[in-house]
């Protein structure tokens, strides 16, 4: 019996970026804008004027109800985007802060979401027989999210988070930031998710979180 070794395998990679300061995202060539989407060949995270504090790299747990949309996207017609990023602040153990908690599949979002946002730049990098992958990048700022949006604002700390899936149709692109505790828009819902340790995220210490989101497929 034959069997067939091919098969649609979607994994992800998430970057994080911690700094001092916020860095400059430097595009590469424009892709013809789907959707209200920007999409290019290449994206340069710049940190010529920030300091890189830490860096993180880890693969990522993309969810059940992520691949279920997908699967509705591919069999009805109806456009589904990855075109938001959020974080949130308790995907770590509480007795130690330093240790992610380790999502499941079955989860359908965060442990405790802050903010989400637009991505910022989405790279596509496809076109090869070896190469099919797709990057979604979002620079957040401590500056950009109000103390009251944390579990603790006395330490206020980011250590998860999600790419999100919307329905275009059911409002355009750009969408506008959502802080807790405030809830976004009915249509959108986490694709992806990934705990990292935490990042003390204190406004006037300046401090950044650029994620770089690879989605790929083997």
């Amino acid at each position: 019996m034959l069997e067939m070794a091919d098969r649609l395998n979607p994994k992800g990679l998430v970057e994080v970026f911690v700094t001092k300061g916020k860095p400059r995202l430097i595009n590469g060539s424009m892709l013809p804008s789907r959707r209200g989407i920007h999409r290019y060949r290449s994206c340069e995270i710049d940190m010529k004027e920030c300091q890189l504090l830490d860096y993180f790299k880890q693969e990522n747990i993309i969810l059940n109800q992520g691949k279920d949309r997908v699967v509705e996207t591919i069999g009805s017609g109806f456009f589904n985007l990855i075109a938001r990023m959020a974080i949130g602040d308790r995907g770590a153990l509480p007795t130690d802060q330093t240790i992610p908690k380790v999502p499941t599949s079955d989860m359908t979002g965060l442990y405790n979401e802050v903010y989400r946002d637009d991505v910022q730049s989405t790279v596509l990098d496809i076109g090869t027989p070896d190469t099919h992958n797709i990057k979604f990048i979002r620079i957040f700022s401590a500056l950009d999210v109000p103390i009251t949006s944390f579990s603790n604002q006395a330490n206020p700390l980011v250590n998860e988070v999600a790419l999100i899936m919307i329905d275009p149709d059911e409002a355009p692109l750009p969408r506008p930031p959502v802080t807790a505790p405030d809830s976004p828009d009915a249509d959108e819902m986490a694709f992806s998710i990934r705990t990292f340790k935490s990042v003390p995220f204190q406004a006037e210490n300046e401090i950044s979180v650029t994620i770089r989101y690879t989605i790929y497929i083997n």
